[in-house]
């Protein structure tokens, strides 16, 4: 009974999610941005010395680069800019960026965001060319190499409806749950696409590579990408703190109740190459 109660309470969530992504990200974004552009028509306009966009797919560790980034005392990166469908994405951009209190700016962009959401945007390497050329931003690809765990991290984050966890917040407890091994394919096709778009995307470009892996997976990683970050930014390295928290159990038997069933389907299926790692988890 409580497994059952559990899966439904998944599927409960994966639906109100799904909604919710959906009337944000292509019907509320227009509001936003003229909120926005409301809101700073008559601001100070500041013009940050250098900038840089950091380019990834969902559940990559963004949250967490970005939390770390904004431990330097010169430095201000928002977050997903681009989530919600907007008529003017330059324009949103420049007016985040003009009102930066930091000569260092920066912003997140998810790739499905850029191949999915802004549809208004016909071409997507020129979009990105205005932004690393005409606008001289730095660009930050960072990429999460095992897709077997990043599609798992995306639909938990789903069932317990909560994707990131800070030190001394109130941490969610949820029972395992039957996970549809449909759904968990469908969440693999499109880190899958997006992977290849991202490297579309990046192709013949100048890039800052990070994988999260062996750049966020650790803490004791943390000293040394920030390291490599300041580098390519040319700008002073700084101690870095984060009060983050992973979400996702490590072990796969304490989210779901039927690895063994996942295991089978996966390794029945074009991502075979994923079951080792489910497998073993």
């Amino acid at each position: 009974m409580a497994n059952k109660q559990a899966s439904d309470h998944f599927q409960r969530n994966y639906r109100r999610g799904t909604l919710r992504y959906h009337l944000s990200s292509f019907w509320l974004g227009y509001l936003y941005e003229l909120k926005t552009q409301a809101e700073y028509a008559f601001s100070t306009k500041r013009q940050p010395e250098k900038k840089f966009v950091i380019f990834t797919s969902g559940r990559s560790g963004s949250t967490l680069l970005v939390d770390l980034l904004n431990s330097h005392p010169q430095l201000q990166c928002d977050d997903e800019l681009l989530k919600r469908r907007v008529a003017f994405p330059k324009s949103l951009i420049r007016t985040f960026e003009q009102q930066s209190q930091q000569p260092i700016y920066g912003f997140k962009l998810l790739s499905y965001q850029l191949m999915n959401v802004q549809t208004g945007i016909h071409d997507k390497r020129a979009f990105l060319d205005h932004l690393t050329q005409q606008e001289q931003y730095q660009l930050i690809h960072l990429a999460r190499q095992n897709k077997a765990k990043q599609a798992l991290s995306i639909i938990y984050a789903f069932y317990r409806g909560q994707w990131h966890n800070q030190s001394g917040s109130r941490q969610k407890q949820t029972a395992k749950f039957e996970l549809s091994p449909d759904i968990y394919l469908f969440f693999l096709e499109e880190l899958v696409i997006l992977e290849q778009f991202e490297q579309q995307m990046l192709q013949d470009r100048d890039y800052l590579s990070l994988t999260y892996e062996t750049d966020l997976g650790r803490p004791e990683y943390y000293e040394t990408t920030m390291q490599c970050v300041a580098d390519f930014l040319n700008i002073d390295n700084f101690q870095v703190e984060t009060s983050l928290r992973k979400v996702t159990p490590s072990k796969l038997s304490d989210m779901i109740t039927n690895q063994e069933e996942l295991v089978n389907v996966v390794r029945n299926s074009r991502f075979e190459q994923y079951a080792e790692t489910l497998a073993q988890m």
